[in-house]
């Protein structure tokens, strides 16, 4: 689909910003997941979170617009995505420290025009390639060693990246030929909230509700209000108004959040060489979401 065809009308400016609550949203929760899944499983917390989010919406959503709305096959490979991301992320955050999470997941905006190239989606310009060289880089200085090196939980949280972009690219591509945002968002999450319940099931018993800890409880609910119900439903209603180079640019200011939140409340801290390399993730991502906000050239095909 040509950048910019299907588009809703609406003020990019507005989406925009409402992307950027959404990353600042996603880049406080960081600590706190991890501090959750310290004393409960994580697809176990994942379950619990993504179950709360979909009871809060899935009634709200379903007397607005229908439940048969919720039953949109446009759904299902982007909660897919979700579900896999957000499990890779969680578990990950049990080794790895919140500030580092954070910029190993915001690689997911380089990743998502060189998917787009692999996926015939979009065109990739030496611009595109040469930031995912510089991202790389910055990795490699944030991590101060090889890839081959990285822990368990690193390369967990580098495959969330992978999901996250294509759950990007995904609903770039189906929410402008979607009727309704509210239900495209509010349907991805019950794919993923299945899917978890399913995968935590089967993975033994799940915990009552009184062996679970208040923080975990508080965790979860804000969470799945802030982070999952209103966040994905924003970043549908975002990219029915805006091109996946759009929401590229104002998620590559989630790992600042988390950074900030985790330096400020938590403790947390980088080194001068981290602190470089979260640089060089930051301009990588930045010089390719950037790129998407040049005018439209007819024939184009791209999501970013």
């Amino acid at each position: 689909m040509p950048e910019g065809a299907d588009r809703r009308k609406g003020p990019p400016a507005l989406a925009d910003l409402a992307l950027v609550a959404v990353a600042a949203i996603w880049g406080t929760t960081f600590p706190i997941v991890r501090e959750a899944v310290a004393s409960i499983r994580p697809v176990d917390f994942l379950a619990i979170r993504f179950l709360l989010a979909s009871v809060l919406l899935i009634p709200f959503v379903g007397g607005r617009v229908g439940f048969r709305a919720l039953l949109d096959p446009h759904a299902v490979l982007p909660g897919i995505c979700l579900a896999t991301g957000y499990a890779l992320q969680t578990q990950g955050l049990r080794t790895v420290g919140p500030s580092v999470s954070a910029f190993l997941t915001g690689t997911s905006v380089v990743i998502v025009p060189l998917l787009g190239r692999i996926l015939g989606w979009e065109r990739a310009s030496a611009r595109r390639w040469g930031a995912v060289l510089l991202a790389i880089v910055g990795i490699y200085l944030l991590q101060g060693r090889l890839p081959d090196r990285w822990s368990a939980g690193e390369t967990m949280t580098a495959g969330c990246a992978f999901a996250f972009a294509l759950q990007i690219l995904l609903i770039g591509r189906a929410a402008p030929r979607r009727s309704n945002a509210l239900a495209l968002g509010a349907a991805q999450i019950l794919v993923a909230t299945v899917l978890l319940c399913v995968v935590a099931t089967l993975r033994g018993d799940l915990p009552s509700a009184r062996a679970i800890p208040a923080r975990v409880w508080l965790a979860a609910g804000l969470t799945g209000l802030l982070a999952t119900a209103l966040a994905f439903v924003v970043q549908t209603w975002a990219q029915e108004r805006v091109p996946s180079g759009h929401v590229a640019v104002c998620f590559a200011t989630e790992p600042l959040f988390a950074a900030l939140v985790s330096i400020g409340f938590y403790g947390d801290s980088l080194s001068r060489g981290g602190w470089i390399g979260a640089a060089a993730v930051l301009v990588a991502t930045c010089l390719v979401a950037t790129e998407g906000r040049r005018p439209f050239v007819e024939g184009e095909s791209g999501v970013c």
